[in-house]
């Protein structure tokens, strides 16, 4: 993390042009300060707060932000950080383009019939279970596949010695996002990647990969899918509810 003098605020973009379509740009705001964003008809927004605090505005209404919190607006009017003298609020915006198609799918989503936000807690959100992941793992969908086309995230959270085994997906591109004392190592392909706190790792298409962690240290990440189609999302069916 960056540090910041008083009144600043970082846009620092990641991993440009990575995924294409998407964008990836870490934000940090050291009060007294605030930082505006807003979606349009071209891109989907969201907004994923992991380290600090801060007040989100919307629409005339105040929103407390803490760590590993997501924020999407369903509509294009502003959104707006307020962060206090003496707090950093640290974030990561995603940005992803629709395709004509998006547009068109998105006119059902029952969850955008709203001129609201979506804001939740990660870990308000729903867990799941997954055959390549050990009992003892919490998973959770952080933001289900009926928000924006053809996009979905979540988390991955267990204490090593432990891992997500090797798989592979020729229908996405991802994202990894580590999350508080996530201390674990991706493998992908023949190569291995220390993968700490606040890291954003691309997993490129169709590589064969997963997460290891040794014993004493904790996984902890956010994935985020961006699949090729929408037919892809079927891969969205390995991630059992979570009936416990």
């Amino acid at each position: 993390m960056n540090t910041l003098t008083a009144g600043e605020v970082l846009i620092e973009p990641l991993l440009t042009g990575e995924i294409p379509g998407v964008e990836a740009t870490h934000i940090a705001v050291a009060g007294p300060a605030s930082y505006s964003e807003s979606a349009n008809d071209d891109h989907a927004l969201v907004l994923l707060f992991v380290d600090g605090k801060g007040k989100l505005e919307f629409q005339g209404k105040d929103y407390e932000l803490v760590p590993e919190t997501i924020a999407m607006p369903i509509s294009n009017d502003k959104l707006t950080v307020h962060v206090e003298d003496g707090d950093t609020l640290h974030g990561l915006v995603i940005r992803k383009q629709y395709s004509e198609q998006d547009i068109e799918d998105m006119k059902e989503f029952a969850a955008r019939d709203s001129d609201g936000i979506y804001l939740k807690k990660f870990t308000d959100c729903e867990s799941y279970k997954e055959a390549i992941k050990s009992p003892k793992t919490t998973s959770r969908t952080v933001l289900p596949k009926d928000h924006i086309s053809r996009c979905a995230m979540g988390t991955v959270e267990t204490m090593g010695p432990d891992e997500v085994g090797a798989h592979r997906h020729a229908m996405l591109d991802q994202l990894f996002l580590g999350l508080s004392k996530n201390d674990s190592i991706v493998i992908t392909d023949d190569t291995e990647t220390p993968f700490p706190e606040f890291s954003l790792l691309h997993i490129p298409l169709g590589s064969l990969h997963g997460v290891r962690v040794e014993d004493g240290k904790r996984m902890y990440y956010m994935w985020m899918d961006f699949f090729l189609t929408k037919e892809g999302e079927e891969w969205l069916k390995t991630h059992k509810p979570d009936t416990k």
